[in-house]
């Protein structure tokens, strides 16, 4: 398949307007994203964060990479990102890289998006205590029990969506696949269904290129959570494991059980990726985007933004190591990652769909 790795280039004085976003849950933060008229559609520019922990060059690479996969292969609505630079875009937030991505806008007339946290915080559901929500990055989240709420149970086709999208989540080994990444169209205050997926940050296998034992740390923390099974109830440490840490299995099995028809569905368009990629492996390309970062720059920015502490902004400033890895070995590594996650999560869905 064909990644588009071009570079698209915007000034932030030649913006329409910007995308007034706030997060809702306990951790705040506010998303004025640009939004540009480019051929009659309003675009997105969606700026690398200089305070948002890990953020390194390959988040935008990551997004380019998965939007384009699921468009590809499960859902041909997916918006797909591009790389893109924006000049100016400091003079308004400083705690903002010019280095991001472009993509197209979901909003559409008479429609309000809305997310998965909103929904249920707005409309109480007994199987979620959604009050004590709270947005951490590097972590897998637990999606069973909305698949036990009243809006999904009694609403199969929205049902079938957001076992989609979760079941994408855990394929890409989403680190901080939040309550509030779901996203829905409502009208007159009724949900009508999911809008196609974005925010493909995360991903296990595009977080610490710059520190190759930590990127291989938590690649494997996704798999044990994706093959932990559940185990016999009589053993309470295998059980206090499975509730425990193995948060991916434990929505793999929810969806497998209830939503079997999309399951296969998914399934087979898994299979047509791995013979993809084992047919002809990816490479990504840098035309000039990459410039040298550490996952431990967010430091900085924080420090620099949050605290306005510049003398401690410095200091990091200045202890920081830089890398800058060969993308071609990058390459490598994210191909192997990716290739092996889809193999066994392939793997996982075919034996306990047996079962």
């Amino acid at each position: 398949m064909q990644f588009d790795w071009s570079i698209s280039h915007y000034d932030y004085r030649n913006r329409i307007r910007n995308l007034d976003k706030k997060a809702q849950g306990v951790v705040k933060s506010d998303k004025f994203f640009p939004v540009f008229l480019e051929d009659g559609k309003e675009k997105i520019f969606k700026p690398l964060s200089k305070t948002k922990p890990l953020s390194t060059p390959y988040f935008a690479y990551s997004e380019v990479f998965w939007s384009t996969v699921i468009h590809e292969f499960f859902d041909p609505e997916t918006p797909i990102y591009k790389l893109a630079i924006c000049q100016n875009i400091e003079d308004d937030f400083e705690n903002k890289y010019h280095h991001g991505t472009i993509v197209d806008s979901l909003e559409k007339p008479s429609m309000e998006i809305i997310n998965l946290y909103e929904i249920f915080r707005d409309n109480p559901d007994p199987e979620i205590n959604i009050l004590t929500y709270q947005n951490c990055c590097g972590q897998f989240y637990d999606y069973t029990s909305f698949f036990e709420t009243k809006l999904m149970r009694e609403n199969k086709e929205l049902g079938q969506q957001f076992a989609k999208q979760v079941l994408l989540s855990i394929l890409k080994l989403d680190q901080n696949y939040h309550y509030e990444n779901p996203l829905f169209y409502m009208k007159d205050n009724k949900v009508q269904r999911m809008t196609p997926m974005i925010d493909h940050e995360f991903s296990s296998m595009f977080l610490f290129l710059d520190a190759l034992p930590l990127n291989l740390k938590y690649w494997k923390d996704g798999m044990d959570s994706l093959i932990m099974p559940k185990s016999d109830p009589s053993d309470i440490f295998q059980v206090y494991r499975y509730e425990a840490f193995a948060s991916l299995s434990r929505n793999l099995d929810v969806i497998l059980s209830t939503y079997p028809d999309i399951s296969l569905e998914f399934l087979e368009n898994l299979k047509r990726l791995i013979q993809e990629f084992q047919t002809e492996p990816f490479q990504l390309e840098d035309h000039q985007y990459l410039t040298p970062f550490s996952s431990e720059n967010y430091k900085i920015g924080k420090a620099e933004f949050k605290k306005k502490d510049k003398e401690q902004a410095e200091s990091f400033r200045e202890t920081i190591p830089q890398s800058s890895p060969k993308i071609e070995e990058v390459s490598v590594l994210i191909y192997r990652e990716v290739l092996e996650t889809s193999k066994i999560l392939k793997q996982e869905m075919e034996k306990r769909l047996i079962k």
